[in-house]
């Protein structure tokens, strides 16, 4: 489909994820400083959280798993979605490309989301109206149909209640990064290696 969004390369997919998903990082840190917000401070890395994130990656991968196996009303039009139009974005791309794009999206996109906005709401408005603003805005920010921005909301306030339970963003980094990995993958496995294997997979 020459023109379209599917004719991208494996080059082009990645170098864009990529600054997408470190551009949000940069974002935080930036807002971050401006307003004073000690958003890297939010970042307090330690087994207990790790480990928390791993099992938080599970239950959100067994949700996507949940809308796999019943694509009913609006749950079987968001995988429809995002079968025809998110997939064909990285059949092209390499799993160590995958990784690379998932913990850049838990890192940046947590920092955005759950450090910058939750976290910055939080100390005006309190937790729980800070978390459900962060959440919605996650969803919007995803809004690339109806379906998908309720997907993402109900997503963004688990990770948003990883944070609450632990009071750092470690949990929900690796909750996130990991869940986008085991779901790209998922992706790229029903598209079938054969659709990847061509010329343009190699760029």
């Amino acid at each position: 489909m020459k023109g379209s969004v599917f004719s991208f390369s494996r080059r082009q997919i990645l170098v864009l994820a990529v600054g997408v998903e470190a551009g949000m990082g940069l974002l935080a840190l930036g807002l971050g400083w401006f307003f004073h917000l000690p958003v890297t401070e939010w970042v307090r890395p330690d087994a207990a959280g790790i480990v928390l994130g791993l099992q938080g990656a599970v239950v959100l991968f067994g949700i996507l798993l949940l809308c796999r196996l019943f694509p009913v009303g609006p749950v079987g039009r968001l995988m429809r979605f995002v079968d025809a139009t998110v997939k064909p974005l990285f059949l092209k791309c390499r799993p160590v490309d995958l990784l690379v794009i998932a913990l850049l999206a838990g890192v940046g996109e947590e920092l955005l989301f759950r450090g910058l906005i939750q976290g910055g709401l939080a100390q005006w408005w309190g937790e729980w109206p800070a978390l459900v603003v962060a959440s919605v805005v996650f969803g919007l920010a995803h809004c690339m149909t109806r379906e998908y921005a309720v997907f993402a909301t109900v997503l963004g306030f688990l990770l948003g209640w990883l944070v609450l339970l632990t009071g750092d963003l470690t949990a929900a980094i690796v909750a996130h990064a990991g869940y986008d990995f085991a779901a790209l993958l998922l992706l790229r496995k029903k598209g079938g290696d054969d659709e990847g294997s061509g010329p343009e997979g190699r760029d």
